[in-house]
């Protein structure tokens, strides 16, 4: 099926553009949508493989057109055929964030990212869903099946007891558009010394502090505490400025932030396990066991997480440490 689709998807390229290059995959991500680079006229194009069985690809259109217009730079949609799902799209480049960090440059990046993510929190358009607390609880039983009980088979009981809290956090925040994948895999520094997004589909309204939890407490990257602390003093100033709902309490703010990023941690941790466990793709079981050694500091730091993080520290960390080591 995968030699079928490729075929397919060369075939439909050459029909766009004579000046076709081969078609050069691009890494593989935590989807069933596949991405190669090639050359439309003198320009570099991106050209996606995203079935229509599994992707809502005049959604990806519609959301690309909607940020587009709000002037946040997503890459625009150049041709699509929708029956078979592919799509061109502008390339962005590979100087992804998670790469230009920790060359010094933390913060002017961060900088940007920030003044993105007041732009997509600008963002009002019916055509993007809300994130239900139902949702929220479902992430968490992605954590809670794949982990515990598939990876590791335990009691899943103080897990259990949390669940509710942090699905009450997330949801009883203030409602924005939010991207839901805004971390260094998905943003670029783009060669005119722009930021912009990739990966944007899955966007909903939702809790506004979730995008900001996704970068600063990243899967992929850990700043510094002084750089989180600065960052969420500048957030909460851009947002002030563009009028957006926010609090005066900073560590109000900021407990709240710190419990969405452990909600999203751990349904990251899921998402990775169930890669492996139903689909045999590795690609990211190196972040799991440092990703929960974070959700677990995290954790301390508040009260009704405690006990479920001492659990996570005396019962979890060293099977799921162990049951990586089997799986790679």
């Amino acid at each position: 099926v995968k030699k079928d689709r490729v075929k397919a998807l060369a075939h439909w390229v050459s029909s766009i553009t004579v000046t076709q290059d081969e078609l050069v995959p691009l890494p593989i991500e935590a989807s069933a949508r596949r991405f190669y680079r090639t050359t439309l006229g003198e320009r570099s194009v991106v050209v996606m493989d995203a079935p229509p069985d599994t992707t809502d690809n005049a959604h990806f259109i519609a959301l690309s057109n909607c940020f587009r217009r709000a002037e946040v730079s997503v890459p625009e949609v150049l041709a699509s055929d929708l029956d078979q799902g592919f799509l061109m799209v502008e390339d962005f480049g590979d100087n992804l964030l998670e790469r230009a960090y920790g060359l010094g440059q933390d913060s002017s990046i961060l900088n940007l990212a920030l003044a993105m993510l007041i732009g997509i929190q600008g963002i009002a358009d019916p055509i993007i869903p809300i994130y239900t607390s139902e949702r929220f609880a479902e992430e968490l039983e992605i954590f809670r099946k794949w982990v515990l009980q598939d990876l590791i088979g335990v009691t899943t009981l103080p897990f259990d007891d949390i669940t509710d809290f942090l699905v009450s956090t997330c949801d009883t925040q203030p409602k924005v558009t939010i991207h839901r994948d805004f971390h260094c895999r998905n943003l670029l520094l783009k060669p005119d010394g722009g930021i912009g997004a990739v990966d944007f589909q899955d966007a909903l309204v939702g809790p506004m502090s979730y995008d900001l939890a996704s970068i600063l407490y990243d899967c992929y990257y850990q700043f510094s505490n002084a750089t989180i602390s600065t960052s969420i003093a500048q957030y909460l100033q851009l947002a002030d400025e563009a009028g957006l709902s926010t609090t005066d309490d900073e560590g109000e703010f900021t407990r709240v932030l710190e419990i969405t990023a452990v909600q999203r941690q751990l349904k990251a941790v899921g998402i990775f396990v169930r890669l492996k466990l139903q689909q045999d793709r590795g690609s990211h079981l190196e972040n799991i066991v440092p990703v929960m050694g974070r959700v677990c500091e995290l954790m301390m730091k508040h009260r009704e997480l405690v006990p479920c993080a001492e659990w996570f520290k005396g019962s979890v960390l060293r099977p799921v440490r162990d049951a990586v080591g089997r799986l790679q």
